[in-house]
C-alpha cells in the first residue's frame, strides 16, 4: 500500500511539474508575441505624437497643405477627402482631424491651425502650376474648412459681444452702488428724537 501511495504522490508531482512547465512555455511565447506587437504599436503612437507635438506654429498648416496638394494631384476631392479627413468635430480645440500620409495617424487641427490651413489652401489653389482638376480639389478642401470655421468664428464674435455687454452692465451696477454708498455717507445722520 505504501508503494501505491508513493507512486501516486510521485505522479502528482510529475503532473504539477509538467503543468507548470507547460504554462511557463505558453506564457513565455504569448508574452514574446505581445511584446513585439506592443513595440510596433508603441512606435507608431510615439512617432505620431512626436510629429504633432514638435510642430512650430504654422508648420502644421503647411504640412496639411502639402498633404492635400499632393493627394489632389492624382485624386478627386471626393476620394482625397475620404482618405485624408478623419473626422469633422467642429470644436475649437479639434475642428477636424487630418490623416498623416506617412504614419496614418490622425492629427487634430484647432481653430487657429484650421484658419491658417484654409488661407494656405485658398492661396495654393490660385497659384500657377496646378492642373484645373488639382486646383479645384484644393479649393474644395479650403471651402470645406471655411464652412467649419465660419460658424466657430461667428460664435466667438457673439460670445465676445455678450462678454463685453455683461462687463459693461456689471461696471454700471458697481458704479451705481458706489454712488449710493457715497450719498448715504455724505448725508448727516438725523438726530434721534428723545
Amino acid at each position: 500500500m505504501e508503494n501505491f501511495e508513493e507512486r501516486r504522490l510521485q505522479n502528482a508531482r510529475v503532473q504539477r511539474i509538467v503543468l507548470v512547465v507547460g504554462l511557463m512555455l505558453l506564457a513565455g511565447c504569448h508574452a514574446r508575441n505581445r511584446s513585439s506587437e506592443s513595440t510596433a504599436n508603441d512606435r507608431i503612437a510615439r512617432d505620431a505624437r512626436f510629429n504633432t507635438t514638435s510642430l512650430v506654429p504654422g508648420r502644421k498648416a503647411e504640412l496639411g497643405r502639402d498633404s492635400i496638394t499632393t493627394e489632389c494631384e492624382h485624386e478627386s476631392y471626393a476620394n482625397a477627402s475620404k482618405g485624408l479627413i478623419v473626422k469633422d468635430t467642429g470644436l475649437h480645440q479639434d475642428v477636424f482631424s487630418l490623416r498623416d500620409r506617412a504614419s496614418l495617424a490622425a492629427n487634430a487641427y484647432n481653430l487657429n491651425e484650421t484658419l491658417d490651413l484654409e488661407a494656405l489652401l485658398f492661396a495654393e489653389a490660385k497659384a500657377a502650376g496646378h492642373s484645373g482638376a488639382q486646383a479645384d480639389c484644393i479649393d474644395k478642401f479650403a471651402e470645406h474648412f471655411a464652412t467649419l470655421t465660419d460658424l466657430l468664428v461667428q460664435a466667438d464674435k457673439v460670445q465676445k459681444e455678450l462678454d463685453v455687454a455683461a462687463f459693461n452692465q456689471a461696471t454700471k451696477q458697481a458704479d451705481d452702488q458706489l454712488e449710493k454708498q457715497q450719498r448715504g455717507s455724505e448725508q448727516p445722520a438725523a438726530p434721534s428724537p428723545r
